[in-house]
C-alpha cells in the first residue's frame, strides 16, 4: 500500500511596484514565502491556482518560454537524473509548457528564489524547516507584478524530502512527487478532489486526473490564449 504523504506547494511572491521607465531587470523585490493550497474560489472543477492577479487571472510563465531547471544532486537518490527527466517529459507532453534541464548546480537557496532557473534538489527538515512532518516535497514559483497588475513567473524551486524512509523505499513514487511539485511551479495549487494528482495528500494516485489536465489547459490558455 502506498504511503499517505503530504505534498505541498510554496508560492514565492515577488511584490513589485514598477515605474513605467523601469524594465523588469531593474526591479526591487520583496520576497514573501508562504504555503498555499490554492487561492480559494480560483480555478475550476478539480483544480485551483497557486496565485492570481487582481482580475483573477492565474500567474504562470510567459507563452513559449523555455523554463530552465538546474538540479542540485546533493542527497539525491540513485537514478535521480532519470526521475527528473521522466517527470519533465510527462509534464511537457500534457501541459503546453516546456521545461528543460540545463545542468547541475551547487546552489541550495531553495526558499529565497528570485529570477532565474528553477532549482530542483533534495534536503531535510534541518535545512528546509517546511519539510517537517509527512511532507514529501515543496514546489512553487517566483513572480513579478508589473504596471497595471499584470504578472508572470520568473523563477522557482522544487525540493524533495530526504528524511522519509517510506518515500524512498517504495512508498510514494519519487517521479510522481517531482511531477506534482513541477505543476506547482507552473501555477496550480492543491485540488480538493482526492483523486487528482494535485490533491494535498497522496493515497496512491500516480497519474494526472481530469481536473489536473483541465487546470494545465487553463494555465496555457491564460498565457497563450
Amino acid at each position: 500500500m502506498l504511503s499517505v504523504l503530504l505534498v505541498l506547494g510554496l508560492v514565492i511572491g515577488l511584490m513589485v511596484y514598477l515605474s513605467p521607465t523601469l524594465d523588469l531587470g531593474n526591479v526591487q523585490r520583496t520576497v514573501t514565502p508562504d504555503r498555499m493550497d490554492g487561492v480559494p474560489g480560483s480555478g475550476g472543477e478539480g483544480y485551483t491556482f497557486m496565485q492570481v492577479t487582481d482580475d483573477g487571472s492565474p500567474i504562470t510563465w510567459p507563452c513559449d518560454e523555455v523554463i530552465e531547471i538546474e538540479v542540485n544532486p546533493q542527497g539525491a537518490p540513485d537514478g535521480y537524473a532519470d526521475l527528473v527527466a521522466g517527470a519533465v517529459g510527462r509534464l511537457n507532453e500534457v501541459s503546453g509548457f516546456t521545461f528543460e534541464v540545463t545542468g547541475e548546480t551547487d546552489d541550495r537557496e531553495f526558499l529565497g528564489r528570485g529570477r532565474g532557473p528553477v532549482l530542483l534538489g533534495w534536503a531535510d527538515e534541518a535545512e528546509v524547516p517546511e519539510l517537517t512532518g509527512p511532507t514529501a516535497g515543496l514546489g512553487g514559483a517566483a513572480y513579478v507584478i508589473g504596471p497595471g497588475g499584470a504578472a508572470r513567473s520568473v523563477g522557482g524551486m522544487v525540493v524533495l524530502d530526504t528524511d522519509l524512509p517510506g518515500f524512498w523505499l517504495g512508498g510514494l513514487d519519487e517521479e510522481t512527487v517531482i511531477l506534482h511539485e513541477l505543476i506547482h511551479v507552473l501555477g496550480l495549487g492543491h485540488s480538493q478532489d482526492p483523486v487528482q494528482l494535485m490533491a494535498a495528500e497522496n493515497s496512491g494516485q500516480d497519474e494526472l486526473g481530469e481536473g489536473d489536465l483541465a487546470g494545465l489547459a487553463a494555465l496555457e490558455e491564460a498565457t497563450c490564449g
